[in-house]
């Protein structure tokens, strides 16, 4: 039976690359034609990938977290003989053509933009490129996954080294990957105001006290938090803000959903950083809200990553931490990031900092403001909003 690789597809124009999310199948496991056989990220989404072919998969040519270029070898499976090879997304190349350099235009401003990088001719025609013509910003995304690569270094000491080399987790390499695919789309902007935290701890102390005394188990278990408080008065400000429940779908359409799914960052002991989503947050009850949130959050402690192409608006808490104020870094396609500080007392009474960043190009500076004055309206109308 004939062993046939399989390649990255182009799912889209201007994609450069894709970060492997989820390899379904193990070596030695057959495969289906159109069977869903791994899962990539793009800039826009995660996709499933379907098999090209029938038969066996013998070997997985790239690991979970790595980020390959379009067109990359994935995966060789040995294909039946009775099996026939339809059209796939990206069309696999005969051995001669794998076998020939492939045919790239570098206009002369790409050329001297990668020598000024210390890119070799030959080096310049194994740069990705999904048009065929070498520009700049291929230029730019290559030399930036090239740096995600390890590198080795030949070092002549006879001494034992000083320094340890860890593997990155695939959690890791997702969020740097992700990080990078932010710096290349979103136009950052910020914005910043008090709010009144100390009707925050005094609704959360009240309601703490009178769970204490009630004798329904399912009240007592819920125990609210402030920061949980908090986060419900943000899903409540999102109902009367769509932008930040929006996203570009391309350089002409937003899309604007009609409900929001709040993302909350936990972070891991280990140093990774996890996203818990609370799915619809703006249409939940508070009591629903707790019991979501904190069952969301208890999942991502465990590991599970549950941010989405859909995770429209971020939540970033450094209170216990003595962290006054933060500028959030705002990981696409989420619109907004919200960073909530430790509380202080200004003027006899408890508040505490937050800092909005959003993507410019879906909000301006006066909707970050009335965002942001909504969040402290509800803050203030706390007892209102929840009983």
């Amino acid at each position: 039976m004939p062993l046939e690789e399989v390649y990255v597809p182009q799912m889209g124009e201007g994609l450069q690359e894709v970060v492997i999310i989820k390899l379904h199948k193990k070596p030695g496991d057959v495969v289906k034609r159109d069977e869903p056989f791994y899962t990539m990220e793009t800039d826009k989404a995660s996709l499933e990938v379907e098999s090209p072919y029938d038969g066996v998969l013998r070997e997985w040519l790239a690991e979970e977290g790595a980020v390959l270029p379009i067109g990359a070898p994935i995966a060789r499976i040995e294909v039946l003989a009775t099996a026939t090879v339809t059209s796939s997304p990206l069309s696999q190349p005969s051995e001669t053509e794998r076998q020939q350099p492939p045919t790239v235009t570098i206009p002369p401003r790409t050329r001297a933009y990668c020598k000024e990088h210390g890119i070799s001719e030959e080096e310049m025609r194994r740069i990705p490129t999904p048009t065929g013509k070498l520009l700049p910003e291929h230029v730019d995304a290559y030399l930036q996954a090239k740096q995600l690569q390890p590198s080795v270094q030949t070092r002549n000491i006879s001494l034992e080294d000083d320094y340890v080399d860890r593997p990155l987790s695939v959690r890791q390499r997702t969020f740097i990957h992700r990080l990078l695919r932010s710096q290349q789309t979103v136009v950052p902007a910020s914005a910043r105001r008090v709010v009144e935290w100390g009707r925050i701890r005094r609704f959360v102390d009240r309601l703490r006290a009178e769970e204490e005394l009630s004798e329904n188990p399912a009240e007592k278990a819920l125990k609210p938090t402030a920061f949980q408080t908090f986060a419900y008065c943000v899903a409540q400000a999102l109902k009367e803000h769509p932008r930040f429940r929006s996203t570009l779908i391309s350089e002409a359409t937003l899309r604007e959903y009609r409900h929001a799914n709040l993302g909350i960052a936990v972070a891991l002991p280990e140093g990774e950083l996890v996203t818990a989503v609370v799915p619809r947050a703006d249409t939940l009850s508070f009591t629903d809200f707790l019991r979501v949130a904190q069952e969301r959050i208890e999942r991502a402690r465990g590991g599970e990553d549950q941010a989405a192409e859909t995770t429209h608006f971020l939540l970033s808490y450094l209170g216990p931490y003595d962290i006054l104020d933060a500028t959030p870094v705002l990981v696409a396609p989420a619109v907004g990031v919200l960073f909530i500080g430790s509380a202080y007392t200004l003027e006899e009474k408890q508040v505490a900092n937050i800092s909005l960043t959003f993507d410019h190009r879906i909000v301006q500076g006066v909707d970050a403001a009335l965002f942001l004055q909504t969040v402290a309206r509800n803050v203030e109308a706390i007892e209102e909003i929840v009983l």
